[in-house]
């Protein structure tokens, strides 16, 4: 019994050792087979697919960058800096690299409190549909506390890095805004017209002015550099640089100091437009548009709250009134409609009309301003005391369509050419015109009214002061421009049949400025030089035969005020046209601001 329960212990020990071998075997087998498996695949991946991944990696850690360009910088005539670029901090996101775009987000709250609610919803939702590899800048610009917060504060937000950017900047703010104009960032239609390889890396585009008109110079062209990363976005290393191509610095032929001047003059007006022209080369010299905003906002994008206030604001601070303000010229007009008259031999300089303070025509009584009347009357004379009674007679001698012939060469209904977008054409009345655009034929009342400088007549502030500078420099078409190099075609002459005509008209503004009778003679007095002028007063609304008191009317309702000038009489330097909004007189609100400008620009120039 014994022995035999031996033999069976000695036979499960072996068979147990066997299944343990056996065990032991399969398991080396699989070991093996397994690094087998991995050593084959390490093997194909470094011999086989080398390439293909190890470009994989090095797109992972290095990178192609844009460089924007410079933007160029604009300087005014004396060289006085206008618009400048500006280093600041500001960060640079990358989509493919954040891991979690809500803590993100919600990083920079905390970091940028400064930067609205708003604006940074506004910024994460296109973000978020930004291609993945594209690099995109926060539009806001970081006090040091802040970048140097961020900085602190960075390990947490992998794909966003700190970086510096040029932003642009305006010294003087809202002066000289509408001439000068302001960047602002690139929309949706905007970018759709682009040629988008010009403007990688950049988000700014010119929006008005000069800023817009010479967006091709102003801008420049992008370069690459090839950067080495590591895997949070941090840039290591800069590697192979192709240098951007900075936009052109440009000049105007501004004179800012002028330009604040003459903004300074509407302190106690709301709106209103002065442009102020060299006559010998259309060299704009002052170009007020007021009210004015500051373009410092728009840089960065603007919040909505400060643009519903400017959108909303009753005065229309966006309205560039330079180019787009369509004014009745008034009696600023009749300098032009007389020469038209004395050159054509309608009638003769020296005849005389008697004005008793009112126009007969088919039973209807055209007033004249001055409700006494004038008296006899010859063209210098009516010019001299902006006799409208004298011009409702010639007027019909003359016809809608000889007016319209004699003011056209002048600029009146054209437009003048100068290097702001958007400029109106303003309206200069003929048969034709009326057809065209009412289907209705011209009645000779209408012809009346026209030759004062009301009815359909529409002008520009940029047109008057073309005009006037045209008359003042003997028949030259000059036309304006605010950029200093600008390449003009050589200038037109007006075909003058008799100087002698010119130089009567001339005479006439002359006496208006310092003869014993002129509607500015007492902004005359005094000045150490001879000019010049045209007073003009618009209606806004008809008043009939009425009197009317402007302290009982609404101020919306108050007359425009007018002025045109030039000076020094023997050799002119600058013309001036002037329009104050609902002021009243011209020979009360925008003349003495003419003359003053004028003054104020010739004390300083040789």
């Amino acid at each position: 019994m014994h022995e035999h329960l031996e033999f069976n212990s000695d036979a499960e020990a072996f068979s147990e050792k066997r299944l343990f071998r056996n065990r032991l075997i399969f398991a080396m087998f699989f070991v093996l087979a397994l690094f087998s498996v991995l050593i084959g695949r390490m093997a194909y991946l470094q011999w086989f697919d080398f390439e293909r991944y190890h470009l994989m990696a090095e797109d992972n850690r290095i990178s192609v960058e844009t460089i924007p360009p410079t933007r160029g910088k604009i300087y005014d005539r004396n060289h006085i800096l206008l618009a400048d670029n500006q280093p600041v901090f500001t960060l640079k996101f990358t989509r493919e690299k954040i891991e979690d775009m809500d803590l993100v987000q919600k990083k920079i709250a905390e970091l940028l409190p400064d930067f609205t609610e708003e604006r940074r919803d506004k910024f994460f939702e296109k973000l978020k549909k930004t291609s993945r590899s594209k690099t995109i800048l926060l539009p806001y610009s970081l006090t040091e506390k802040e970048a140097a917060q961020f900085a602190v504060q960075s390990y947490d937000l992998p794909g966003v890095v700190l970086t510096a950017r040029l932003k642009r900047t305006y010294p003087f703010g809202a002066t000289g805004v509408h001439a000068i104009g302001y960047v602002g960032r690139i929309n949706m239609k905007e970018l759709t017209n682009l040629n988008e390889s010009d403007y990688r890396g950049t988000d700014v585009i010119g929006k008005l002015g000069i800023e817009r008109y010479y967006e091709d110079k102003l801008h420049g062209k992008p370069g690459i550099q090839q950067v080495e990363t590591n895997a949070r976005g941090r840039v290591l290393r800069k590697l192979e640089t192709t240098p951007s191509i900075p936009g052109e610095d440009i000049q105007l032929t501004l004179d800012i100091k002028l330009q604040q001047y003459a903004e300074s003059l509407f302190k106690n007006h709301k709106r209103g437009s002065i442009v102020a022209i060299d006559p010998k080369n259309g060299e704009v010299l002052a170009y007020v548009s007021v009210p004015t905003f500051d373009p410092n906002l728009f840089v960065d994008g603007i919040d909505q709250a400060s643009y519903r206030a400017l959108l909303k604001n009753p005065n229309k601070p966006f309205i560039n009134r330079g180019i787009n303000g369509k004014y009745p010229p008034g009696s600023t007009i009749k300098p032009f409609v007389a020469l038209g008259a004395i050159e054509r031999n309608i009638i003769s300089p020296n005849k005389k009309i008697y004005d008793p303070g009112y126009f007969e025509y088919m039973g209807h009584r055209y007033r004249d301003w001055k409700r006494t009347g004038h008296g006899l009357m010859d063209m210098e004379d009516a010019i001299t005391q902006s006799c409208d009674t004298y011009f409702y007679e010639l007027s019909l001698d003359m016809g809608i369509d000889t007016i319209h012939d004699s003011m056209a060469p002048f600029g009146f209904g054209s437009l003048t050419g100068i290097d702001i977008p958007g400029e109106s054409k303003g309206i200069l009345p003929s048969q034709k015109w009326k057809r065209e655009t009412k289907d209705l034929p011209w009645y000779r009342g209408e012809t009346i009214i026209s030759s004062i400088g009301q009815g359909y007549n529409l002008a520009t502030p940029v047109q008057l002061a073309k005009a006037t500078a045209i008359l003042a420099n003997g028949g030259k078409i000059i036309q304006p421009h605010l950029l200093r190099s600008a390449e003009l075609e050589p200038p037109k002459q007006i075909e003058i049949k008799d100087i002698k005509n010119w130089e009567r008209v001339i005479k006439a503004m002359r006496n208006v400025m310092h003869g014993a009778r002129g509607t500015a003679r007492r902004h005359g007095v005094g000045l150490p030089f001879k000019m010049a002028g045209k007073t003009g007063t618009a209606q806004v609304f008809s008043l009939n035969e009425s009197d009317y008191e402007a302290e009982n009317i609404d101020k919306s309702l108050h007359d425009h005020s007018l002025f045109i000038g030039f000076a020094p009489l023997n050799d002119p330097k600058i013309a001036v046209a002037v329009i104050v909004e609902n002021g009243g007189s011209g020979s009360r609100t925008a003349a003495p601001m003419g003359v003053d400008v004028i003054k104020k620009y010739l004390e300083h120039t040789p």
